[in-house]
């Protein structure tokens, strides 16, 4: 490790020499920054995936990130390696960022990975993730400081080139850090690329805090087979509770409220916990078959539900 660029607050591990191919993965917590450094990088010239919005954010490897989390597919699973050999072909250099979650089995299934670890004040992290979702700060403030800690810990243990900045040292200097991401990435880039990436290093833009900011009702379709679960409820008006209506391949088949407790909902929103629904499958459509299932709410035009409106096997196991 060596203290250099001020916009540094290390190097660890030797990156590759200048022109050879190599991945970049973006890592931090949650708000911490990730989506700057994916701005800046797809400025200069690095592929960080295909239909982005305005978190920077890959959907192939969204999914795939997040499809290991939830346990639907292990690391044997041949997409996987499909989609990393095809941006391989494609791309000398690529990236894709993905924070919160770290799935080190993944980088080690990539050629050449280069961490790029972006790390930010936890108070900041916290406050912000409090707009974002309508968590209560002071809830928020364990989780950030828990997701900076597992990132350090990844940093110093991994074997992969690391090149560790602060979000904040970035902002105030913003061509070292330019510098900083050209050179780990072995890449050089045109006067005009590198202008539109060093004015990329600033707080997020308006769209990017309006596409992140709270919904009116968010919640997670958890599961679905002989029952339908998951949670739904108003970030802002924390006794206020969600009717619903659940359709089946558009077919509406129940009607009801999310007003059942569960401990980790209390612990994460810092709330009664009394938001979460369960729903009985209609064993007519239990006939081992894909059904889609949707979680409506009546009279609210903003609302994110994870896993809505996806298709299920539905059977009576």
């Amino acid at each position: 490790m060596s203290l250099q660029d001020p916009a540094i607050l290390f190097r660890k591990g030797a990156a590759l020499a200048s022109g050879e191919p190599r991945t970049l993965i973006v890592l931090g917590a949650a708000r911490g920054g990730t989506t700057m450094v994916a701005q800046m990088l797809h400025d200069l010239g690095v592929c960080m995936g295909q239909g982005l919005d305005s978190t920077y954010q890959d959907g192939a490897m969204n999914g795939i990130c997040r499809a290991l989390f939830d346990g639907q597919i292990t690391i044997a699973h041949p997409v996987i390696e499909q989609v990393l050999r095809h941006r391989d072909r494609q791309f000398a250099v690529w990236g894709w960022k993905f924070p919160t979650h770290i799935f080190e089995q993944l980088y080690d299934k990539t050629r050449h990975p280069h961490v790029i670890a972006v790390f930010r004040d936890p108070v900041a992290i916290a406050t912000r993730e409090s707009v974002s979702h309508g968590y209560n700060v002071v809830a928020c403030l364990p989780r950030a400081l828990e997701q900076i800690s597992n990132l350090t810990r990844f940093v110093l243990e991994t074997r992969h080139p690391c090149l560790s900045l602060s979000y904040e040292r970035g902002l105030a200097r913003k061509d070292e850090l330019v510098d900083a991401l050209l050179d780990f990435a072995g890449i050089t880039a045109s006067p005009a690329a590198r202008r539109q990436a060093a004015q990329r290093a600033q707080p997020g833009s308006a769209r990017y805090l309006d596409e992140t900011k709270a919904r009116t009702v968010e919640g997670t379709i958890d599961g679905v087979d002989r029952r339908i679960t998951g949670w739904l409820r108003y970030p802002h008006q924390i006794n206020r509770r969600v009717a619903f209506t659940v359709l089946i391949d558009d077919v509406p088949v129940y009607d009801g409220v999310a007003d059942r407790f569960r401990a980790d909902l209390k612990e994460a929103f810092n709330n009664d916990g009394s938001c979460s629904f369960v729903v009985a499958t209609p064993p007519s459509l239990l006939d081992g078959r894909p059904h889609k299932v949707t979680i409506a709410v009546p009279d609210e035009d903003q609302h994110l539900i994870t896993n809505n409106a996806m298709t299920w096997t539905l059977t009576e196991q």
